[in-house]
């Protein structure tokens, strides 16, 4: 259902693939198609037609989804969504985040075998964000918020000037702050290291330019 929303709901201009990591890496499309009518019925009855079986083969799946980001006017958007415990964790974070200038990452888990860790850091690593569900969560409304945050960023490559304030142990990495997003607020957190006055001046990109 969350896959089927994500595809329903994207904008008229984005492109798109499915992606299927099992016993092996499978797609729907050979590279990224145009959001048509057409495009989109075929993605659905290709999800229509999958099932879980196999092993859950990531690092194949990350390359893919990853590579060839041949188009300098779009920002990619992967969306990973596994209910399975998937190892390999650190070659897989290292991949994101060599990639994260050019895309972002969420990660979707489902059940309560999943592997937080991973999921989590792959969503800090590619500046997106990570959802859980377990079996006693409310998948309805996690498929929804799921859908929403990755429809429309508010405001990408996010900044931080602190305006020479001495502060210290800022979490996100002032490097990599997530974008910001319609269903989830964006906080950031620091340690001052002296008291102090200064303009703290934050810039990033929006739909119609520099903010």
């Amino acid at each position: 259902k969350t896959m089927r929303l994500c595809i329903e709901h994207m904008n008229p201009n984005d492109t798109f693939n499915l992606v299927t990591f099992a016993g092996g890496v499978g797609y729907c499309f050979e590279r990224p198609v145009l959001n048509t009518d057409e495009n989109r019925g075929k993605a659905l009855l290709f999800l229509e037609s999958l099932e879980g079986s196999g092993g859950t083969e990531m690092m194949a799946a990350i390359r893919a989804a990853l590579g060839k980001q041949d188009d300098p006017e779009r920002l990619r958007v992967v969306c990973f969504m596994t209910d399975g415990f998937i190892g390999n964790d650190m070659a897989i974070l290292d991949a994101v985040q060599k990639n994260a200038r050019t895309a972002r990452v969420f990660s979707f888990g489902i059940g309560n075998g999943v592997n937080r860790f991973l999921l989590e850091g792959m969503a800090r690593a590619g500046r997106g964000a990570a959802e859980i569900v377990t079996l006693e969560s409310d998948a309805e409304e996690a498929a929804q918020r799921f859908q929403e945050r990755i429809h429309a960023p508010l405001l990408t490559d996010i900044t931080i000037d602190v305006g020479g304030l001495a502060i210290e142990d800022v979490y996100p990495d002032p490097g990599a702050i997530p974008d910001l997003f319609a269903a989830q607020p964006l906080s950031l957190t620091g340690r001052y290291t002296v008291s102090g006055e200064g303009t703290v001046t934050i810039r990033g990109n929006t739909a119609t330019g520099a903010f």
